[in-house]
Protein backbone atom coordinates (compact mmCIF):
# COMPACT_ATOMS: atom_id res chain seq x y z
CA UNK A 1 0.00 0.00 0.00
CA UNK A 2 1.20 3.21 -1.11
CA UNK A 3 5.12 2.41 -0.15
CA UNK A 4 7.94 3.27 -2.05
CA UNK A 5 8.38 -0.56 -3.31
CA UNK A 6 10.92 0.49 -6.44
CA UNK A 7 13.21 1.70 -3.79
CA UNK A 8 12.56 -1.29 -1.94
CA UNK A 9 13.49 -3.84 -4.81
CA UNK A 10 16.72 -4.76 -3.89
CA UNK A 11 18.33 -6.87 -5.61
CA UNK A 12 18.10 -10.60 -3.97
CA UNK A 13 20.11 -14.11 -5.07
CA UNK A 14 18.65 -15.38 -8.23
CA UNK A 15 16.17 -17.95 -8.21
CA UNK A 16 15.12 -20.04 -10.45
CA UNK A 17 14.10 -23.47 -9.08
CA UNK A 18 11.69 -24.44 -6.88
CA UNK A 19 11.92 -22.81 -3.12
CA UNK A 20 11.41 -25.69 -1.37
CA UNK A 21 8.17 -24.24 -0.33
CA UNK A 22 5.34 -26.04 -0.43
CA UNK A 23 3.01 -25.35 -3.35
CA UNK A 24 -0.40 -24.77 -1.28
CA UNK A 25 -2.47 -25.58 -4.20
CA UNK A 26 -3.76 -28.37 -3.43
CA UNK A 27 -7.53 -29.23 -2.68
CA UNK A 28 -8.08 -25.72 -4.23
CA UNK A 29 -10.84 -26.38 -6.98
CA UNK A 30 -12.15 -24.52 -9.63
CA UNK A 31 -8.95 -22.41 -10.48
CA UNK A 32 -8.99 -23.36 -14.43
CA UNK A 33 -10.40 -21.13 -16.20
CA UNK A 34 -12.01 -21.35 -19.90
CA UNK A 35 -9.91 -19.01 -21.56
CA UNK A 36 -11.52 -18.61 -25.05
CA UNK A 37 -14.40 -16.99 -25.35
CA UNK A 38 -17.04 -16.79 -28.55
CA UNK A 39 -14.90 -13.68 -29.71
CA UNK A 40 -11.30 -15.36 -29.36
CA UNK A 41 -12.43 -18.46 -31.16
CA UNK A 42 -14.18 -16.44 -34.12
CA UNK A 43 -10.69 -14.55 -34.47
CA UNK A 44 -8.71 -18.41 -33.61
CA UNK A 45 -10.19 -19.82 -36.87
CA UNK A 46 -8.43 -17.00 -39.20
CA UNK A 47 -4.71 -16.53 -37.13
CA UNK A 48 -1.76 -16.90 -37.13
CA UNK A 49 -0.02 -19.02 -35.12
CA UNK A 50 3.74 -18.69 -34.16
CA UNK A 51 6.16 -20.38 -31.77
CA UNK A 52 9.01 -19.70 -29.18
CA UNK A 53 11.35 -22.64 -28.43
CA UNK A 54 12.71 -22.86 -25.72
CA UNK A 55 16.90 -22.12 -25.38
CA UNK A 56 17.89 -22.78 -21.99
CA UNK A 57 19.71 -20.28 -21.49
CA UNK A 58 20.52 -17.57 -24.30
CA UNK A 59 18.45 -14.37 -23.76
CA UNK A 60 15.40 -14.41 -26.28
CA UNK A 61 14.13 -11.02 -25.61
CA UNK A 62 14.84 -10.48 -29.22
CA UNK A 63 13.11 -13.66 -30.34
CA UNK A 64 10.09 -12.83 -28.91
CA UNK A 65 9.83 -9.52 -29.56
CA UNK A 66 10.06 -10.55 -33.11
CA UNK A 67 7.04 -12.84 -33.13
CA UNK A 68 5.03 -9.92 -31.56
CA UNK A 69 6.55 -7.25 -34.23
CA UNK A 70 5.11 -9.95 -37.08
CA UNK A 71 2.04 -10.45 -35.83
CA UNK A 72 -1.23 -9.00 -36.03
CA UNK A 73 -4.94 -8.89 -34.34
CA UNK A 74 -5.97 -12.47 -33.92
CA UNK A 75 -2.55 -13.76 -33.99
CA UNK A 76 -1.55 -16.73 -31.57
CA UNK A 77 1.89 -17.11 -29.89
CA UNK A 78 2.58 -20.39 -28.29
CA UNK A 79 5.65 -20.19 -25.43
CA UNK A 80 6.78 -24.04 -25.70
CA UNK A 81 7.90 -26.21 -22.60
CA UNK A 82 11.16 -25.65 -21.56
CA UNK A 83 13.10 -22.39 -19.77
CA UNK A 84 13.05 -19.15 -21.38
CA UNK A 85 15.48 -16.41 -20.35
CA UNK A 86 14.96 -12.94 -20.13
CA UNK A 87 16.94 -10.02 -19.96
CA UNK A 88 14.76 -7.52 -21.42
CA UNK A 89 11.17 -6.48 -21.05
CA UNK A 90 9.10 -7.98 -24.58
CA UNK A 91 6.08 -5.20 -24.97
CA UNK A 92 2.73 -6.32 -26.58
CA UNK A 93 2.28 -3.68 -28.73
CA UNK A 94 -0.23 -4.84 -30.84
CA UNK A 95 -3.79 -5.16 -30.67
CA UNK A 96 -5.67 -8.42 -29.77
CA UNK A 97 -2.99 -10.78 -29.91
CA UNK A 98 -2.94 -14.05 -27.24
CA UNK A 99 -0.14 -15.36 -25.77
CA UNK A 100 -0.43 -18.86 -24.79
CA UNK A 101 1.83 -21.18 -23.10
CA UNK A 102 1.96 -24.77 -23.33
CA UNK A 103 0.68 -26.77 -19.98
CA UNK A 104 -0.18 -30.13 -18.28
CA UNK A 105 -3.83 -28.87 -18.67
CA UNK A 106 -2.98 -28.15 -15.09
CA UNK A 107 -0.03 -25.76 -14.80
CA UNK A 108 2.21 -24.23 -17.26
CA UNK A 109 5.10 -26.21 -18.59
CA UNK A 110 7.10 -22.95 -20.08
CA UNK A 111 8.91 -21.31 -18.06
CA UNK A 112 9.77 -17.63 -18.61
CA UNK A 113 12.66 -16.56 -16.30
CA UNK A 114 14.15 -13.12 -15.67
CA UNK A 115 17.70 -13.05 -16.01
CA UNK A 116 20.09 -10.21 -14.77
CA UNK A 117 21.04 -7.77 -17.10
CA UNK A 118 24.25 -6.36 -17.62
CA UNK A 119 23.34 -3.48 -15.50
CA UNK A 120 22.48 -5.74 -12.44
CA UNK A 121 19.21 -4.60 -12.95
CA UNK A 122 15.84 -6.47 -12.78
CA UNK A 123 13.20 -5.82 -15.82
CA UNK A 124 10.00 -6.85 -16.38
CA UNK A 125 9.52 -10.04 -18.33
CA UNK A 126 6.23 -8.39 -20.53
CA UNK A 127 4.56 -5.46 -20.61
CA UNK A 128 1.13 -4.82 -22.24
CA UNK A 129 1.24 -1.48 -23.54
CA UNK A 130 -0.47 1.67 -23.06
CA UNK A 131 -3.31 1.91 -25.37
CA UNK A 132 -3.34 -1.68 -26.75
CA UNK A 133 -6.59 -3.49 -26.28
CA UNK A 134 -7.46 -7.07 -26.03
CA UNK A 135 -4.73 -8.77 -25.52
CA UNK A 136 -4.71 -12.03 -23.77
CA UNK A 137 -2.73 -14.25 -21.36
CA UNK A 138 -2.96 -17.82 -20.86
CA UNK A 139 -1.36 -20.55 -19.30
CA UNK A 140 2.40 -18.89 -18.97
CA UNK A 141 4.86 -19.18 -16.24
CA UNK A 142 7.37 -16.27 -15.06
CA UNK A 143 9.54 -16.73 -12.25
CA UNK A 144 11.27 -13.47 -11.83
CA UNK A 145 14.25 -14.48 -10.01
CA UNK A 146 14.06 -11.88 -7.22
CA UNK A 147 15.07 -9.28 -8.97
CA UNK A 148 14.01 -5.76 -9.08
CA UNK A 149 10.34 -5.03 -11.35
CA UNK A 150 7.46 -6.71 -11.54
CA UNK A 151 7.08 -10.14 -13.74
CA UNK A 152 4.22 -8.36 -15.83
CA UNK A 153 3.00 -4.84 -16.33
CA UNK A 154 -0.21 -4.39 -17.44
CA UNK A 155 -0.97 -0.71 -18.89
CA UNK A 156 -3.44 -1.85 -21.87
CA UNK A 157 -7.13 -2.32 -21.49
CA UNK A 158 -8.97 -5.28 -21.91
CA UNK A 159 -6.22 -7.83 -20.87
CA UNK A 160 -7.37 -11.01 -19.98
CA UNK A 161 -4.55 -13.05 -17.62
CA UNK A 162 -5.65 -16.68 -17.41
CA UNK A 163 -4.27 -19.65 -15.86
CA UNK A 164 -0.77 -18.20 -15.39
CA UNK A 165 1.56 -18.26 -12.71
CA UNK A 166 3.60 -15.11 -11.37
CA UNK A 167 6.27 -16.08 -8.48
CA UNK A 168 9.74 -14.60 -7.19
CA UNK A 169 9.00 -11.04 -8.15
CA UNK A 170 11.56 -8.52 -6.64
CA UNK A 171 8.34 -6.35 -7.15
CA UNK A 172 4.82 -7.46 -7.87
CA UNK A 173 4.01 -10.46 -9.79
CA UNK A 174 1.27 -8.41 -11.68
CA UNK A 175 1.39 -4.44 -11.82
CA UNK A 176 -2.09 -3.27 -13.41
CA UNK A 177 -1.02 0.26 -13.77
CA UNK A 178 -3.84 2.97 -15.26
CA UNK A 179 -5.60 0.20 -17.01
CA UNK A 180 -9.52 -0.83 -16.82
CA UNK A 181 -11.92 -3.74 -17.21
CA UNK A 182 -8.93 -6.50 -16.60
CA UNK A 183 -10.04 -9.73 -16.10
CA UNK A 184 -7.83 -12.25 -14.45
CA UNK A 185 -8.95 -16.12 -13.73
CA UNK A 186 -7.18 -19.10 -12.83
CA UNK A 187 -3.94 -17.06 -11.95
CA UNK A 188 -1.51 -17.50 -9.12
CA UNK A 189 0.68 -14.81 -7.55
CA UNK A 190 2.90 -15.97 -4.67
CA UNK A 191 6.27 -15.97 -3.19
CA UNK A 192 7.04 -12.26 -4.38
CA UNK A 193 8.80 -9.92 -2.28
CA UNK A 194 5.99 -7.36 -2.11
CA UNK A 195 2.46 -7.34 -3.78
CA UNK A 196 0.83 -10.61 -5.82
CA UNK A 197 -1.69 -8.56 -7.82
CA UNK A 198 -0.63 -4.72 -7.79
CA UNK A 199 -3.64 -2.39 -8.83
CA UNK A 200 -2.99 1.30 -9.30
CA UNK A 201 -5.44 3.58 -11.10
CA UNK A 202 -7.36 1.04 -12.51
CA UNK A 203 -11.49 0.24 -12.70
CA UNK A 204 -13.54 -2.24 -13.54
CA UNK A 205 -11.08 -5.35 -13.05
CA UNK A 206 -12.32 -8.72 -11.96
CA UNK A 207 -10.08 -11.66 -9.73
CA UNK A 208 -11.70 -14.71 -9.47
CA UNK A 209 -10.81 -18.14 -9.07
CA UNK A 210 -7.70 -17.23 -8.53
CA UNK A 211 -5.28 -17.57 -5.20
CA UNK A 212 -2.43 -15.66 -4.07
CA UNK A 213 -0.38 -16.62 -1.17
CA UNK A 214 3.39 -16.18 0.46
CA UNK A 215 3.61 -12.46 -0.46
CA UNK A 216 6.23 -10.45 1.39
CA UNK A 217 3.34 -7.84 1.41
CA UNK A 218 -0.29 -7.42 0.26
CA UNK A 219 -2.04 -10.27 -1.91
CA UNK A 220 -3.79 -8.14 -3.63
CA UNK A 221 -4.02 -4.62 -3.38
CA UNK A 222 -6.68 -2.06 -4.56
CA UNK A 223 -5.50 1.37 -4.77
CA UNK A 224 -5.54 5.26 -6.42
CA UNK A 225 -8.77 5.09 -7.72
CA UNK A 226 -9.37 1.58 -8.73
CA UNK A 227 -13.19 1.64 -8.68
CA UNK A 228 -15.44 -1.08 -9.05
CA UNK A 229 -12.67 -4.14 -8.51
CA UNK A 230 -14.72 -7.39 -7.91
CA UNK A 231 -12.32 -10.33 -6.08
CA UNK A 232 -14.17 -13.60 -6.20
CA UNK A 233 -13.40 -17.08 -5.21
CA UNK A 234 -9.91 -16.21 -4.39
CA UNK A 235 -7.60 -17.73 -1.66
CA UNK A 236 -5.53 -15.48 -0.62
CA UNK A 237 -2.89 -16.98 2.31
CA UNK A 238 -0.15 -15.92 4.39
CA UNK A 239 0.36 -13.02 2.74
CA UNK A 240 2.51 -9.89 4.44
CA UNK A 241 4.94 -12.20 5.58
CA UNK A 242 7.31 -9.61 5.98
CA UNK A 243 5.14 -7.08 6.41
CA UNK A 244 5.86 -4.78 3.78
CA UNK A 245 2.15 -3.86 3.29
CA UNK A 246 -0.93 -3.61 5.00
CA UNK A 247 -2.26 -7.10 5.17
CA UNK A 248 -4.15 -9.39 2.89
CA UNK A 249 -5.71 -6.28 0.80
CA UNK A 250 -5.24 -3.63 1.14
CA UNK A 251 -7.72 -0.51 -0.29
CA UNK A 252 -6.78 2.73 -0.57
CA UNK A 253 -8.88 5.57 -2.37
CA UNK A 254 -11.36 2.64 -4.43
CA UNK A 255 -14.66 3.04 -4.08
CA UNK A 256 -17.27 0.06 -5.10
CA UNK A 257 -14.50 -2.87 -4.23
CA UNK A 258 -16.71 -6.07 -3.65
CA UNK A 259 -14.76 -8.89 -2.20
CA UNK A 260 -16.79 -12.30 -1.59
CA UNK A 261 -16.65 -15.94 -1.70
CA UNK A 262 -13.18 -15.50 -0.80
CA UNK A 263 -10.77 -17.23 2.26
CA UNK A 264 -8.21 -14.70 3.57
CA UNK A 265 -6.48 -16.61 6.41
CA UNK A 266 -3.01 -16.63 8.58
CA UNK A 267 -2.53 -13.43 6.97
CA UNK A 268 0.89 -11.43 9.11
CA UNK A 269 -1.22 -8.18 10.06
CA UNK A 270 -5.05 -7.63 8.98
CA UNK A 271 -7.18 -9.34 6.43
CA UNK A 272 -8.78 -6.41 4.46
CA UNK A 273 -7.52 -3.10 5.65
CA UNK A 274 -8.64 0.58 4.59
CA UNK A 275 -4.85 2.12 5.23
CA UNK A 276 -6.40 5.41 3.18
CA UNK A 277 -3.17 6.96 3.09
CA UNK A 278 -4.40 8.80 0.18
CA UNK A 279 -7.26 10.65 2.31
CA UNK A 280 -9.79 10.02 -0.30
CA UNK A 281 -13.26 7.83 0.54
CA UNK A 282 -13.86 4.45 0.18
CA UNK A 283 -17.17 4.26 -0.95
CA UNK A 284 -19.60 1.59 -1.65
CA UNK A 285 -17.56 -1.23 -0.62
CA UNK A 286 -18.76 -4.98 0.00
CA UNK A 287 -17.31 -7.72 2.21
CA UNK A 288 -19.83 -10.83 2.34
CA UNK A 289 -19.64 -14.34 1.99
CA UNK A 290 -16.01 -14.82 3.03
CA UNK A 291 -13.84 -17.19 5.26
CA UNK A 292 -11.76 -14.60 7.42
CA UNK A 293 -9.65 -16.55 9.55
CA UNK A 294 -6.92 -16.97 11.95
CA UNK A 295 -5.39 -13.76 10.74
CA UNK A 296 -3.06 -11.82 13.10
CA UNK A 297 -4.98 -8.75 13.51
CA UNK A 298 -8.58 -7.91 12.20
CA UNK A 299 -10.77 -9.25 10.01
CA UNK A 300 -11.75 -5.94 8.22
CA UNK A 301 -9.69 -2.67 9.77
CA UNK A 302 -10.07 0.60 8.95
CA UNK A 303 -7.94 3.81 9.28
CA UNK A 304 -9.51 6.78 9.17
CA UNK A 305 -13.18 4.69 9.44
CA UNK A 306 -14.89 8.39 8.52
CA UNK A 307 -13.33 8.19 5.11
CA UNK A 308 -15.16 4.49 4.57
CA UNK A 309 -18.86 5.39 3.55
CA UNK A 310 -22.05 3.65 2.40
CA UNK A 311 -19.87 0.43 3.54
CA UNK A 312 -21.53 -3.27 3.94
CA UNK A 313 -20.13 -6.49 5.60
CA UNK A 314 -22.80 -8.96 5.85
CA UNK A 315 -22.33 -13.53 6.06
CA UNK A 316 -18.65 -13.63 6.37
CA UNK A 317 -16.83 -16.28 8.96
CA UNK A 318 -14.27 -13.95 10.81
CA UNK A 319 -12.63 -16.23 13.95
CA UNK A 320 -9.69 -16.47 15.73
CA UNK A 321 -8.58 -13.16 14.28
CA UNK A 322 -6.32 -11.44 17.24
CA UNK A 323 -7.56 -8.31 16.48
CA UNK A 324 -11.07 -9.26 16.46
CA UNK A 325 -13.46 -8.34 13.21
CA UNK A 326 -14.27 -5.47 12.65
CA UNK A 327 -11.65 -2.68 13.65
CA UNK A 328 -11.19 1.25 13.42
CA UNK A 329 -8.56 4.10 14.26
CA UNK A 330 -8.09 7.67 13.86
Amino acid sequence: MIKAYLLKGVLLSLVFASCGKSDMMKDRPGLTANSLDSQTLTLAQDATTRYLAAQNGPDETSALQTLINQSVSGDIIIIQAGNHYFNGTVHINKNGLTIRGENNGTDPTNYMRKAVTSSGQGVAVLDVDAGILHTVIDWIYIDGGMLPEPNLRVFGDDTKIYNSHFRNSGHSGILIHNANRIWMEGVKTYYNYVVGISQWGSSDNRIKNSQTYENGGEGITIDGGSHNCFVENVWIYKNNLSKRGVGAIGIDAANGANIFNCTIDQTNGHAIRFQNNLNQPDDGCQVYNNQITNNQGCAISMRHPELVTNFGQWENTMTNNTGGSVCSEP
